[in-house]
């Protein structure tokens, strides 16, 4: 079950949000697009299966939000569990992957705790966590 954060500047009130892994598949052009958690978007989405898992991180660099592909599957895999039964299994093929960001290269992270707010320099803090 992937978390989710809500980070609140103590200064002005900006709120940042990051996650760690959701599902994802690919459209007919290669795009990642959001498979749904705990169920499907989208019967598209269904009928794709799980390409893999992506995160939602915090480039310090960028001072921005970003998706980077995490796991990627050789084949979709049915579902949610099924992605996760299949990460599991050596005998899936997957690649992996370190989470940054696209526009620099900076690593992402999801815990913002005392990061500076990209709008007026104050201190981020966690204001929320979630489970989905």
């Amino acid at each position: 079950m992937p978390f989710g954060y809500v980070w609140k500047c103590n200064h002005c009130d900006n709120t940042i949000r990051t996650s760690e892994l959701w599902e994802f598949f690919r459209d007919s052009s290669g795009t990642l697009k959001k498979y749904g958690h705990p169920g499907t978007h989208s019967k598209r989405a269904a009928e794709a299966g799980v390409k893999g898992f992506y995160f939602e991180g915090y480039c310090p660099t960028c001072r921005s939000v970003h998706n980077a592909v995490i796991v990627e599957f050789s084949e979709p895999q049915p579902g949610s569990l099924g992605a996760c039964l299949a990460f599991e299994n050596p005998d899936i093929k997957h690649q992996e992957f370190d989470p940054v960001c696209d526009t620099c290269g900076e690593k992402l992270i999801d815990n913002l705790e005392n990061e500076p707010c990209p709008n007026c320099g104050g201190k981020l803090e966690e204001s929320a966590r979630y489970m989905s």
